[in-house]
């Protein structure tokens, strides 16, 4: 941590507790996935990309949970973080705190006067539902909770207009992206101030492209934030985000309690101390009374002495209850393939882009895909869902994204959306790695399928050369099969025609594809004279 801190150029102190700050970056990646925090507010006029510094900084300091100055320290909220325990309570609190202007963002454009996350509650609220494409439109402009009557009416007549366009939805929703971009880079355009660095060009039309883009990327960073809240979730069906279901009353207590107007700061002392509190702003859960309104209710047994932290931690346990119940639900009604044209359908969405977190979806949607096909004695996705039933975060990086336990042998899934050089370089260790941890300590044999929406060349070749040398650190050969994301779906087609009778079939499948591998001449003729040519007769 010291080294990365120095090439990074950020101080630091020999008394600074490098371990919590190791175990706070883990924590952070178990729910962010990355350190990516896109500030829409501050590069309105750059688009540029961000460091490594700025990756290490912007928003763990942004929300309060590191502290750069005099030297780099864990805050209380920090601290709070790593602990583990309710975490989604901790970031809701430090969205909620995040505001425009404030010490640590001296904004000078325009009339700032907004907290965020807090308008985009209060908006999904008024509106019932938001799409990506409506948040990067609308939502990033409401930079003062005084214009939320303003952002409410350009939603509304935004899709009363879409009713009424006689062309695509598409062509709706790429001209509405080039007036508005017209619209809030106006003073720029006028002065043909818009070059683009990243793409070397300076013709109006990149300029509005790279916008879109840069747009999209920021409705995708307000969105992966108030999700890690639990506060919010996706309709099943449209994708759509929505206030939770089983949140309304939390979201309710916060749109009441917390004021919409910003606080006004006198220096950056007194701001810190507000903002690296870890209890300072109050949620629905801390209200003792409520907190047993909702147990009562579960029928959890309540008893005389127990604290806030006690009646917490048996609302959780009963809430862990509910989503168990959800994914056994979920398992009997995938059964003889009674979900396949749903599963489908969510492939092609996936495939197009059209999901709100395609990594967490392919993840959630080829579980399904394998829970239809049978046989198994458990199919155990390491995704986490909310109350909702709606998948909530991918698998943790220690783990397969999906665990199988047949009969006769094991399995494992690991899925991608990356591709290329990328794909080899996130996946080619980790999933081998998961595929020794198992099969050194199973007693049966064990098969990785994994999936990708195309297979890297350097992909394949990795797998391909593990799977004919024994190495003692994966428990002997490996034994992974790649396949592309049409390739799979033409497999499942072919088991719902031919209809699959048992897991033998697929034992026996794909064993004849790893004993291919052993004899093949290289790696591009088993994949393409062997996998790909005999999915269309696999069962």
């Amino acid at each position: 941590m010291q080294k990365e801190l120095i090439n990074l150029n950020v101080k630091y102190s020999n008394s600074c507790d490098y371990d919590a700050l190791d175990l706070f970056i883990e924590a952070w990646n178990h729910v962010f996935r990355d350190f990516f925090f896109v500030n829409f507010y501050e590069n309105k006029k750059g688009g540029k990309f961000i460091s490594d510094k700025d990756k290490l900084s912007a928003a763990p300091k942004a929300l309060g949970f590191i502290d750069l100055q005099p030297v780099i320290a864990l805050t209380e909220a920090g601290k709070r973080l790593i602990s583990g325990k309710r975490i989604h309570e901790t970031i809701t609190r430090q969205l909620l705190k995040f505001q425009l202007p404030s010490p640590y963002h001296k904004i000078s454009q325009g009339d700032f006067g907004v907290k965020p996350y807090l308008e985009l509650l209060r908006l999904l609220t008024e509106v019932e539902s938001l799409s990506k494409t409506e948040i990067a439109l609308f939502f990033t402009q409401l930079t003062n909770y005084k214009k939320f009557a303003e952002i409410v009416k350009m939603i509304r007549d935004f899709r009363a207009n879409a009713k009424d366009y006689k062309g695509s939805r598409k062509m709706y929703v790429n001209q509405c992206f080039e007036e508005e971009i017209t619209k809030i880079y106006a003073e720029d355009i006028e002065k043909e101030d818009f070059n683009i660095r990243q793409n070397g060009g300076n013709e109006i039309a990149k300029f509005i492209r790279t916008k879109k883009a840069n747009l999209t990327d920021y409705a995708d960073a307000f969105t992966r934030y108030l999700r890690a809240t639990q506060l919010i979730t996706f309709e099943k069906k449209t994708f759509r985000l929505i206030i939770s279901p089983s949140k309304s009353q939390e979201v309710a207590y916060i749109l009441q309690n917390v004021k919409a107007e910003p606080i006004t700061f006198t220096d950056e002392k007194i701001f810190k101390e507000y903002l690296f509190s870890a209890n300072n702003i109050v949620l629905w859960g801390d209200n003792e009374n409520l907190l047993k309104q909702r147990l009562y209710h579960l029928q959890v047994e309540i008893k005389q002495e127990d604290d806030i932290e006690t009646l917490k931690d048996k609302l959780e346990i009963a809430e862990e209850k509910t989503i168990r119940e959800k994914i056994s639900e979920t398992e009997i009604s995938l059964k003889n393939f009674k979900e396949y044209e749903d599963i489908i359908s969510v492939f092609d969405k996936i495939i197009k882009k059209e999901v709100p977190d395609a990594p967490l979806y392919l993840e959630w949607n080829v579980w399904r895909a394998m829970v239809m096909l049978n046989y198994a004695k458990e199919v155990k996705g390491n995704f986490k869902i909310d109350l909702d039933g709606v998948p909530f975060s991918t698998a943790q990086g220690n783990m397969p994204d999906i665990s199988i336990d047949y009969d006769a042998f094991k399995m494992i899934v690991e899925v991608t959306m990356s591709s290329g050089q990328t794909q080899y370089n996130m996946e080619g260790e980790p999933v081998a790695r998961h595929f020794g941890m198992l099969q050194v300590n199973s007693d049966k044999p064990v098969f990785c399928l994994f999936i990708a929406p195309k297979i890297s060349d350097g992909t394949l070749a990795h797998f391909f050369n593990l799977n004919r040398m024994k190495t003692k650190y994966y428990g002997g050969k490996t034994r992974i099969i790649p396949m592309s994301l049409a390739q799979f779906l033409q497999f499942l087609a072919v088991a719902k025609e031919k209809s699959i009778s048992s897991a033998a079939q697929i034992q026996y499948y794909f064993s004849n594809l790893i004993d291919q591998n052993q004899i093949a001449e290289d790696e591009e003729f088993w994949y393409k004279e062997i996998i790909e040519k005999s999915i269309a007769t696999w069962l």
